[in-house]
């Protein structure tokens, strides 16, 4: 069963992602010089909040996983499911940090400006996906 739920959530993390990926073709670096974001791209916030939940369950598997694995104490294992919890919403808040950076209008951004943006706001759940399949099938 955990092992459903974890990839279940991954394959869910990694399609919206995707998801995500599709949206933003329009928008600069993907398109010279691209759309100007307006207030429809509020569907990215909530889209990127269930993106995150997912990916929330997926780290919480994995934490809970891998203290059973080491034969850690329960409360060893609530601990470390809190600390990558709590690492996980920090990284969280700097995605959230960086589309808006992204999505800001602001006439000095360049193209490449918007190339890192982008990069590092897919990059971030992206590595986390690959980390925590890479950990699961270490298992």
């Amino acid at each position: 069963m955990e092992q459903i739920l974890f990839w279940s959530c991954w394959l869910a993390s990694l399609g919206i992602t995707a998801l995500l990926l599709f949206w933003s073709l329009p928008l600069s670096p993907f398109t010279h010089p691209g759309i100007t974001p307006n207030e429809a791209v509020i569907i990215f916030l909530l889209v990127m909040v269930m993106r995150w939940l997912a990916l929330a369950v997926v780290l919480m598997q994995v934490a809970i996983i891998w203290g059973r694995r080491l034969n850690l104490a329960t409360r060893w294992i609530v601990g470390l499911t809190i600390v990558v919890v709590a690492l996980h919403f920090l990284l969280g808040i700097v995605n959230l940090g960086v589309l808006n950076v992204w999505m800001s209008i602001d006439h000095t951004k360049t193209r490449a400006n918007n190339a890192v943006y982008a990069g590092i706001y897919f990059s971030l759940p992206t590595l986390l996906l690959l980390f925590t399949a890479s950990l699961m099938r270490a298992r």
